[in-house]
């Protein structure tokens, strides 16, 4: 039986990837691909349409294997706008059983001051514009991590994942 799929987006530095780990180590057996991860596999990341395209599929391919074997996997990326999201599940069709969205959000100067202090900060100017072009999905669990610390957060989802949460817009 094919796996669950749980898709974390929001802007860069929103807090998705904290809390999406918080909620791996919850559930036994989970899968957690970060799309940052597989950007940071790119020798000279330009953050460009075509290197996230070929970032986000090799992403699904990832997702695809792990739901085939069961799995509960969390997709943890921007995931920006509608087209991406559907793009996403389409490539994935067949391979899950259910999928939920988890929408972390933030203010931009909470999200700005916790990407400075990563090792792979992305430029300012390019959170900028995805805080500015944000399509926030229309059906998703949301949390404001300006307002709730990670573990609080990550128990809501893991919690959350027992009931039946929302479905895709």
């Amino acid at each position: 039986m094919p796996g669950r799929l749980l898709v974390f987006c929001g802007i860069p530095g929103s807090g998705k990837t904290t809390i999406a780990r918080l909620v791996a180590k919850k559930v036994p057996g989970a899968v957690h691909i970060q799309t940052d991860a597989v950007r940071g596999m790119i020798a000279e990341p330009t953050f460009s349409l075509d290197e996230s395209e070929l970032v986000y599929l090799a992403s699904a391919a990832a997702a695809s294997e792990a739901l085939d074997r069961g799995r509960l996997v969390i997709l943890d990326g921007t995931f920006g706008s509608r087209r991406r999201r559907e793009t996403t599940l389409s490539v994935l069709e067949g391979h899950y059983s259910s999928v939920y969205f988890v929408h972390v959000e933030c203010d931009l100067e909470t999200a700005l001051r916790r990407n400075s202090a990563r090792l792979a900060a992305i430029p300012r100017d390019k959170v900028r514009s995805i805080f500015s072009s944000f399509e926030p999905p229309s059906k998703a669990l949301t949390v404001d991590s300006s307002t709730t610390e990670p573990e609080v957060a990550a128990e809501a989802v893991a919690r959350a994942l027992s009931y039946p949460l929302l479905p895709p817009e």
